[in-house]
């Protein structure tokens, strides 16, 4: 279930009964710290034993209501995520539904004023191996591009470092912690990026502006 980016009040009313419903919420502890869960089982999730996690919490769905939660919208780019439930869920024999959410790429298009047809939006945010000429095939499109970089300190830096090996040196927005109370919007050229020794936020959104 998306919960929304990080302003509190982006959170679906249909979002806020389901939780209200629930007896166990599950979900990152940096999703399910921004509520208050107080009577309720609470199961913080996390990337070395999801894998054990996911099918536990199914199977004690055949019980009782379950939630599990997620930043924005699960289906914009945690695929892999609920890719994992609806596999766990389909194993078990138990009903599922994605509830979503509204998602940080919507804040970042309304910063830079634009439509998501206007753009071809990319993520990194996966696990696994990535292959970075994707951005190549998306240039060849002729838009400008709205990305999830790898959720690191370095993820903005890589997608820099793949444009100037192209040739190219566009302008990148980079915007972090969308919605949230520190939420920062910098614009920077990408040979900028590659000179500066800068940080950003795992939770950020690149757009590269090429029109």
């Amino acid at each position: 279930m998306g919960v929304g980016a990080g302003d509190p009040e982006l959170i679906t009313l249909k979002a806020l009964k389901i939780i209200e419903k629930c007896k166990i919420v599950a979900g990152w502890q940096s999703v399910v710290s921004r509520f208050n869960l107080s009577g309720k089982e609470v199961v913080y999730l996390n990337y070395k034993d999801q894998d054990r996690q996911i099918p536990d919490l199914v199977k004690r769905a055949r019980e009782q209501d379950v939630a599990i939660l997620d930043h924005g919208d699960p289906s914009v780019s945690d695929f892999q995520f609920v890719g994992r439930i609806r596999e766990s869920c389909r194993q078990f024999d138990v009903k599922y539904e994605v509830v979503p959410g509204i998602s940080s790429v919507l804040r970042a298009l309304a910063l830079v004023e634009k439509d998501l047809s206007q753009v071809v939006f990319m993520t990194f945010h996966i696990r696994g191996e990535l292959d970075y000429t994707e951005i190549d095939k998306s240039i060849a499109l002729g838009r400008d591009l709205l990305i999830i970089p790898e959720p690191y300190s370095y993820g903005v830096k890589k997608i820099a470092e793949r444009l100037v090996g192209l040739g190219l040196n566009p302008e990148m927005v980079v915007m972090e912690r969308l919605s949230f109370s520190d939420e920062k919007v910098n614009h920077f050229m990408a040979k900028e990026i590659l000179d500066m020794d800068l940080k950003f936020s795992d939770m950020s959104i690149v757009y590269v502006k090429l029109s």
